[in-house]
């Protein structure tokens, strides 16, 4: 018999397998250099694939509330607290993916906050979990957790800062970035659950309540607090992701967009026109004299 927290991180296993075949499908579709969210969205799929086979793995083989602090349990808090620097950073990317609205300066901005983001992911992997609660449940996070995600706090700030200064300039926004906006701004509500829920598993040691902790706590509270925000943002995020354009569609616009008279007078375009006078030059006369060769071979 399969206990809760099983069908839990079944029911997971199922929705993030589903949600890789769909980011695999996007990169695919809208090509490597715009994918950068949908690749992001891939490792946190693997990361979570990961995470609930073992926390599957530790649940049914230790019974519930005795499960010593085994590598399956370490690499379960380490990995659920992990997942959210590829969240971070797919949403970044598609705050990048608008163009008018958004500035060069922001456009830096979005892409130094990935900086503290790997800064994070490194504390959190090297911190792991407290030695001294290693022969109990509790799996008490060490100083270096708590910093990292004391980190993706000071990031999330940042990031909703960054959403509203964005969508402040949403006039200057085609219908393609109001829908992206649009989408980070209904997600921000449920990453703000999954943060709270990260840092009340972080210093929980200051409440003394063991309900937030990942691997000894509620498996509801998890749920409604963790896994079914990460549902949502995900979903959303793929969801929109199927209504851009493609790699081809985008080509097409390019093509039809572009403007010949000021094409011409490019640097490419004039090495292109030397290039070709200088093939046909070349060209041109080995061909006649091929021909001229080969009728006199043929009448001979």
């Amino acid at each position: 018999m399969v206990r809760y927290g099983g069908i839990v991180n079944i029911v997971t296993i199922a929705v993030f397998t589903f949600y890789l075949c769909v980011s695999v499908y996007l990169t695919a579709r809208q090509g490597l250099g715009h994918s950068t969210a949908w690749i992001c969205i891939m490792v946190l799929a693997l990361c979570r694939l990961m995470q609930t086979s073992l926390d599957l793995a530790a649940t049914e083989l230790f019974p519930p509330k005795s499960a010593p602090n085994t590598s399956y349990e370490s690499g379960v808090a380490i990995l659920t607290e992990m997942g959210l620097t590829p969240l971070f950073m797919s949403t970044s990317a598609l705050l990048n993916m608008t163009t008018r609205p958004k500035g060069r300066r922001m456009q830096w901005l979005l892409l130094l906050l990935n900086i503290p983001l790997i800064i994070s992911l490194v504390l959190i992997v090297a911190g792991g979990i407290d030695p001294d609660s290693r022969d109990t449940p509790t799996f008490a996070a060490t100083e270096a957790t708590k910093a990292g995600v004391a980190l993706y706090c000071a990031c999330f700030v940042i990031l909703v800062w960054a959403t509203i200064v964005i969508a402040s300039r949403l006039y200057l926004a085609d219908s393609r970035e109001i829908r992206i906006l649009t989408t980070v701004v209904l997600s921000l509500p449920f990453f703000v659950v999954d943060i709270v829920y990260m840092m009340c598993f972080a210093f929980e040691s200051l409440f003394g309540s063991q309900k937030f902790n990942v691997i000894s706590g509620s498996v509801t509270l998890q749920l409604l607090m963790q896994v079914v925000m990460e549902y949502i943002i995900v979903g959303l995020y793929l969801g929109l992701g199927l209504e851009l354009p493609s790699k081809a569609a985008r080509l097409r616009e390019i093509v039809v967009e572009t403007d010949y008279d000021m094409l011409a007078g490019t640097f490419l375009w004039k090495l292109y026109e030397r290039g070709s006078a200088l093939a046909a030059g070349t060209i041109m006369p080995a061909l006649q004299f091929a021909h001229w060769l080969l009728g006199r071979i043929l009448r001979a």
